[in-house]
């Protein structure tokens, strides 16, 4: 929710509490819900409403006034009767009667429908063309209480869409566009051009949602390529044929003279500011939230800044160099900017806190110490990766006099920290960050500390 000081989210236990309670009626009524509910923990270490889409209700006068005390609002941009709460991180709610001939239940989200149903060994129809942005699976109905799977690209919608056949063409070589774009250039200004181009052809032909939406699956698919605690995690949860479908929010990190160029970048695919982050003068660092309603994407951008700049929008200034860098600044200068050569500093994803950290250790994969440790928000990085340092930028560095030739040579010789993969876990649909403790894990990742 936004107050006249910014964004201020809330905690809702109530709305979390009607979301448990009506699954676990459900779960007692459909014994294969009750059963994903398990393997879900076991195989992905994630709560099954980490994976709700929506829930379905049936529909009366009594639950829309339930819904209507408890903060929900009506989706307006939708013929059916779907309801969602705009200041917590939960599922929607779908109310459903018998003349739909639609059953009360629950929806799955997950990155491919097929390699679900093929995971799991099931059969069922599908409605709504592959790849297109919003499908679904009625894969089970028990004691009228029904299991569905649903996949999104990029929209709110519930209907089932079959797009005319220019669609699938434009959808397949938006995703090459982007992938093929030049991230390691000298020249930074051409590939931002390069990239506002892009961007540009992706809205237009396929709107802001499916735009934003092929940016971000690029991006995953970019920084899963050099991070290996992502990967390892990324095949447990493909044995369940979901794939990502429980992100939470994607982090770049950006060079000072670049931060202005790559918001704006994100405002060209239809995402919208959300708070902005700074944690105290001293901190040395900010961060500007970012958000796509239509597209369900979060993301937290990274960025230096000196004490008098966290009192503006440095969202929406050119931010000149500095004679000495940040953490931020001088893992870009070592590695590149987030969206050209390094990739995401991490992804985040949400999962049974405890959980993962017990089970993904058997693969050799240890967490940080967490930097969040409230009832309602859990956050720990994966041991960073450790990537080589190509010489001509510890070279650049000593001439500028940012780093010591004690450090040039660590970099050189050991290599220095590269990306992670966060275990977060919310709690009481808090949708909002941990300012103060962001701060210090900003500092624990300094590439001059380890």
């Amino acid at each position: 929710m936004k107050n006249k000081n910014g964004f201020d989210w809330e905690r809702r236990p109530e709305v979390e509490s009607f979301f448990s309670r009506s699954l676990g009626i459900y779960l007692r009524k459909n014994s294969l819900l009750a059963e994903f509910e398990k393997k879900f923990v076991r195989q992905a270490s994630s709560g099954m409403l980490n994976w709700m889409d929506h829930i379905l209700l049936e529909d009366s006068n009594g639950i829309r006034e339930e819904l209507d005390g408890l903060g929900f609002e009506r989706q307006q941009d939708t013929e059916v009767y779907a309801y969602y709460h705009p200041g917590v991180l939960l599922p929607s709610v779908l109310l459903v009667g018998n003349p739909a001939g639609v059953s009360p239940g629950v929806a799955l989200r997950v990155e491919s429908i097929e390699d679900f149903l093929k995971a799991n060994s099931l059969q069922a129809a599908v409605e709504g063309a592959a790849l297109s942005p919003f499908r679904r699976s009625c894969i089970d109905v028990q004691q009228g209480t029904s299991l569905w799977v649903v996949e999104r690209r990029g929209t709110r919608n519930f209907d089932p869409i079959y797009p005319k056949e220019e669609y699938f063409q434009e959808y397949e070589q938006g995703i090459a566009s982007w992938t093929n774009l030049p991230r390691n250039e000298e020249d930074e200004e051409k590939i931002y051009r390069e990239m506002g181009r892009t961007a540009a052809n992706l809205v237009h032909k396929l709107g802001g949602g499916l735009a934003a939406h092929i940016v971000c699956l690029c991006e995953r698919d970019y920084w899963l390529s050099r991070n290996l605690a992502g990967r390892l995690q990324k095949k447990r949860q493909d044995a369940l044929g979901v794939g990502w479908a429980n992100h939470d929010h994607h982090t770049f990190r950006s060079s000072r003279r670049n931060f202005s160029k790559l918001i704006n970048l994100f405002l060209q695919l239809g995402f919208h500011k959300r708070e902005r982050f700074y944690a105290g003068r001293e901190a040395g660092w900010g961060a500007q939230v970012m958000e796509h309603t239509e597209a369900g994407l979060v993301l937290f951008l990274d960025v230096d800044l000196d004490p008098e700049e966290i009192d503006i929008d440095f969202s929406t200034r050119d931010l000149e160099e500095r004679e000495t860098l940040g953490t931020v600044g001088l893992w870009c200068a070592l590695h590149g900017d987030s969206i050209l050569e390094a990739g995401m500093h991490h992804l985040a994803a949400r999962f049974d806190f405890e959980r993962l950290i017990e089970d993904i250790a058997e693969q050799g994969v240890r967490f940080m110490d967490p930097f969040s440790n409230f009832p309602y928000l859990h956050q720990a990085f994966s041991i960073a990766e450790t990537w080589k340092v190509d010489p001509s930028r510890v070279r650049k560095l000593l001439l500028e006099n940012l780093i010591s030739e004690q450090q040039g040579k660590k970099f050189l010789d050991r290599g220095s920290v590269g990306s992670h993969m966060e275990n977060i876990e919310r709690r009481e649909g808090y949708k909002g960050f941990n300012k103060k403790n962001v701060s210090a894990i900003i500092r624990g990742t300094d590439p001059r500390k380890n």
